[in-house]
């Protein structure tokens, strides 16, 4: 057949696997479909005349539809050399960077802007709203510095005291970000500190294996991309994992929404190691040099949850962590500091006594429940509804362990409405429906919230001493 020298064919490098191949068509993703250079005959190629709009369609829609222009590198030559010329440019993409100068000349340049972050509008908040509901003003970030972050779509990098949602007067600790509202505005999204990252249960659809929670636990992040449901649509997405370190929140990140800058610090990234870190890898071993001088010895990879790359592995990795556990401690201890109010004084005296209650959850409490209140008891606060919006009813007692006021809620039917947590399952079943725990069965005082044996050495005296028997009469 004679060859039309005005056509061009195309190579193709996949830069995560390596994989090099000749250009015969299109996958269904949209990705270019390759065969073997070697082996494959210029007639199976797709060809383009040489100068038209074609082979920019072709490669601006493979890269649109894989939504990564990154991950392949396109080369092109005239039709009429590929015979000549089709297996040493193959060779040549094996090493990529070493012959960089040679493969230039062939390389195709597409224009693909960099994703362009819009940041948010302060102006465009309802500050007046998020103060009324969250107890925090534009001011109160402003002068913490956790603004200037939020406003890039990251979450503050400070722990900070917001009203509880169930309206019960108390601060609660949380790491603070904006979401986007229909209208354009925006509004408040608290992240609440967790006692620990929950792994043991399916998170999106995805459950976590034993090697996957020692991954979490020793970099923070998963390591790999697995399929996650959306909550919001039901789809499927290929996501990295990682924990939020301060508040123990399990966060995702769909891969096609991942832009990673060429530049790390003062480490200039490759487009396969940049393949490497959106599929969840680890760059080894890199010398790290920060704007403020410090030097150390780290891996690179991706963090979901600060949508950036982390230094994993190294002495600055783990004294970041410590830092972070510090401060969440420091926050927690101190209470409401940053309101000019502590956590004691919200529920204590001067004297360091229950405080009376007039309401719990907007209720109001007449004199006979706040008196109930100060002496221990449980009280029947009324009916309302929980975060869910479920109708429960709502019980409150003071907690001298924890020195606060525990709530725990009742529901009309319990089989169907999910609500009651795990952790007050036994104290519920024992202190409201008369039930037996035989761990605590001779103990013959209310289980408190998470009580599913003895809790001092008092409780297990009474649980292990024999039971006396009732004389015949």
């Amino acid at each position: 057949m004679e060859e039309n020298p005005k056509e061009e064919v195309l190579i193709a490098r996949d830069n995560e696997t390596g994989q090099v191949g000749a250009v015969v068509g299109q996958n269904p993703d949209g990705t270019p479909k390759m065969a073997d250079v070697k082996s494959t005959p210029l007639s199976e190629l797709i060809k383009f005349t040489k100068g038209q709009n074609p082979i920019e369609a072709f490669i601006a829609n493979f890269m649109r539809q894989a939504k990564n222009p990154t991950t392949f590198g396109i080369f092109k030559m005239s039709a009429a050399d590929y015979e000549a010329l089709g297996q040493p440019m193959a060779e040549m993409l094996n090493d990529p960077e070493t012959n960089r100068e040679m493969l230039d000349k062939y390389r195709v340049k597409m224009k693909t802007p960099a994703a362009k972050i819009k940041p948010v509008d302060p102006d465009k908040v309802n500050w007046a709203e998020i103060e009324k509901q969250w107890g925090i003003s534009r001011e109160d970030l402003e002068k913490s510095g956790a603004l200037q972050q939020m406003v890039y779509h990251h979450k503050s990098p400070e722990l900070h005291k917001v009203n509880d949602p169930d309206g019960s007067g108390e601060k609660l600790d949380a790491r603070l970000s904006f979401r986007t509202n229909p209208d354009g505005t925006y509004s408040l999204t608290p992240h609440f500190v967790k006692k620990e990252p929950l792994l043991d249960q399916p998170f999106r659809g995805y459950t976590f294996t034993a090697e996957d929670k020692v991954e979490l636990s020793n970099t923070g992040n998963l390591g790999k991309a697995v399929d996650l449901k959306d909550p919001a649509t039901g789809e499927v997405h290929k996501c990295l994992v990682s924990i939020d370190r301060l508040t123990n929140e399990i966060e995702s990140v769909p891969i096609d929404k991942i832009f990673i800058k060429q530049k790390v610090a003062n480490i200039n990234l490759t487009m396969q190691q940049i393949g490497i870190l959106k599929s969840g890898g680890l760059i080894k071993e890199q010398h790290v040099e920060l704007p403020n001088g410090q030097k150390f010895t780290a891996d690179l990879q991706y963090n979901a949850s600060k949508r950036d790359i982390a230094f994993v592995n190294s002495a600055q990795y783990r004294q970041q962590n410590e830092q972070e556990a510090q401060r969440a401690q420091q926050s927690q201890q101190q209470g409401g500091q940053q309101s000019g109010q502590s956590l004691k004084d919200n529920w204590h005296d001067a004297n360091g006594n229950p405080k009376r209650l007039t309401q719990w959850y907007h209720i109001p409490l007449d004199e006979q429940k706040q008196a109930d209140y100060l002496a221990g008891k449980q009280v029947l606060v009324g009916e309302g509804k929980d975060r869910s919006g479920n109708d429960c009813t709502i019980y409150l007692q003071y907690d001298p362990k924890e020195r606060k006021p525990q709530t725990t809620r009742v529901y009309p039917d319990r089989d169907k409405v999910v609500g009651i947590a795990e952790e007050s399952k036994t104290q519920m079943a024992v202190n409201d429906d008369g039930k037996t725990n035989e761990a605590t069965k001779n103990v013959n005082e209310p289980l408190q919230r998470g009580q599913t044996e003895p809790k001092d050495e008092a409780q297990q005296k009474k649980q292990h001493q024999p039971k006396l028997k009732t004389p015949k009469p």
